[in-house]
């Protein structure tokens, strides 16, 4: 399978809109068929939806500033995205590395992340 462009974007949207407006459900249901999810290297993967769900659970209570996405590359199934997260005491700065399945369901969620306190 080939992701393009306009498929990520379309991906990443629903991400930050879901992110943006709190809603786990929709969020952690575009993980549904991830096997592999990794918040930051230094963590262990999460393996199963729940796991997933259970850690999307704390964007509850976040104060959202921004959210930004920018597709750095895309290789057949393999998505590689530049991203920006900012509450009130925060900004974090990391990449995606993200798989899809032909059906453009997310396969495997590695994040690399620095915050930087402001």
């Amino acid at each position: 399978m080939n992701v393009t462009r306009k498929q990520g974007n379309i991906w990443l949207n629903k991400l930050k809109e879901y992110w943006w407006n709190k809603e786990v459900k929709n969020a952690s249901q575009l993980f549904k068929k991830t096997t592999f999810y990794q918040e930051t290297p230094f963590d262990n993967p999460y393996t199963t939806y729940d796991e997933i769900k259970e850690e999307w659970k704390h964007i509850e209570d976040q104060e959202i500033k921004k959210i930004e996405f920018s597709i750095l590359a895309i290789e057949k199934n393999t998505m590689i995205v530049h991203w920006n997260f900012e509450n009130n005491t925060t900004l974090f700065d990391g990449i995606y590395e993200i798989k899809f399945n032909k059906d453009m369901e997310c396969i495997y969620f590695k994040s690399w992340e620095m915050a930087n306190k402001e």
